[in-house]
């Protein structure tokens, strides 16, 4: 590999974790000027219909990385400040979408300079670090990649989990008129669990894989250990995040199971989906996200980035769950998500064994399902039902 020139007078050149950032921060300085949301800027200055005060910092981040990029700032400072910069623009993002909810819980109107404005300085905040750490270009460029992959399997996985869902619920749907979407959603939910598993058995032959790639093995005393600590903590988690976004006023987004429910008369299909949580949920999503997706991120990342990486990619995918007019409580209903992955992830990564993930997640959700049910019909259903 070249070595990495001189510039005269000021420290090594580098590679490209600087000149990805550079083009990151120009992303972001351009999306500033862009409109960003019907609500007013914490700065105003004609000519920026977005945010004058992210474009002060994304232009400090884009000179910052420019010197990095050329040699003329030394790694420990530049880094450094070049990734404060670069985050500071995401959080102006995220303070300008959520600035509304707070107190009022007005409703913002998002246009498309924030999101790309956000998501670039938040990019440009992680190639910081990398620059920070002396990522080298070859290794930087693999988890690159190594990201990309692993978010288009987590899509992957979902579409053809729905296209075999569907193509097992489309028979009785034709034969029977009366076979309503809430009689088709068990269904569609076992469909799902088998699409998602027949993805993974198409992962494997496509890598060359064998089926003891798949991390299951009888638990012993620490994989009961941490599934007991797993589903403490995922509902102690649920709880804390939930609770903080109710005292600052910040929405939440109702599931595409909980609307269903909430539209029928009697939501009786809600049961079937109890012991669906673990035969088809759990195994299905956790077989995918985590003994897929985890597990071919530890490839490029260590285990523990792995886990928030791959848990990024879970939250993105049940996008469609949660998809809501008002973007705010569609991004603090993924952000649990996220946390609740984390959760999920970490689990996994402790005891290699896949069934500790599939009964934390199978319970978490069978218990909402449970509780969802006798909410909504003020009954407890008997063993008998």
């Amino acid at each position: 590999m070249a070595t990495a020139q001189t510039a005269e007078g000021g420290a090594p050149a580098s590679g490209a974790a600087p000149t990805l950032g550079l083009v990151l921060a120009g992303v972001a300085l351009v999306a500033s000027f862009l409109p960003w949301t019907g609500q007013p800027a914490f700065v105003a200055v004609d000519g920026i219909e977005g945010s004058a005060l992210a474009a002060g910092l994304a232009l400090i981040a884009t000179a910052t990385f420019s010197l990095r990029r050329h040699g003329k700032l030394d790694r420990p400072i530049g880094s450094v400040v070049a990734g404060l910069f670069a985050a500071a623009v995401a959080v102006v993002a995220l303070a300008r979408l959520v600035t509304p909810a707070l107190g009022e819980g007005a409703t913002p109107t998002v246009a498309l300079g924030l999101p790309i404005a956000g998501l670039a300085g938040l990019f440009g905040a992680v190639v910081a670090v990398a620059d920070g750490r002396a990522v080298s270009d070859d290794q930087l460029w693999t988890q690159v990649r190594a990201v990309v992959a692993a978010t288009l399997l987590g899509f992957a996985g979902f579409l053809v989990s729905m296209l075999i869902a569907y193509a097992v619920v489309i028979v009785p749907m034709i034969v029977s008129p009366a076979f309503g979407t809430s009689q088709a959603y068990p269904v569609l939910t076992a469909g799902s669990g088998i699409g998602l598993g027949l993805f993974t058995l198409g992962y494997l032959r496509y890598r060359g894989l064998g089926l003891d790639y798949i991390d299951v093995e009888w638990p012993d005393l620490r994989d009961v250990g941490y599934s007991i600590g797993g589903l403490f903590v995922i509902f102690l988690s649920a709880g804390l995040v939930s609770y903080t976004f109710t005292q600052l006023g910040l929405p939440t987004a109702d599931s595409s199971v909980q609307t269903l429910a909430e539209q029928v008369e009697e939501p009786v299909f809600l049961l079937p989906l109890i012991p669906l949580s673990w035969l088809a949920i759990g195994p299905g999503e956790e077989l995918v996200y985590r003994n897929v997706v985890q597990k071919y991120l530890y490839e490029s990342f260590s285990r523990r980035t792995a886990v928030f990486v791959a848990s990024v990619a879970f939250a993105a995918v049940h996008f469609q769950q949660y998809a809501s007019p008002d973007p705010i409580a569609m991004l603090s209903t993924l952000f649990i998500v996220f946390v609740l992955s984390l959760v999920l992830g970490y689990s996994y990564y402790k005891s290699e064994n896949l069934l500790v993930p599939i009964f934390i997640h199978g319970t978490f959700n069978a218990i909402q399902f449970f509780a969802l049910y006798a909410q909504l019909t003020g009954n407890v259903p008997s063993p008998g039902m």
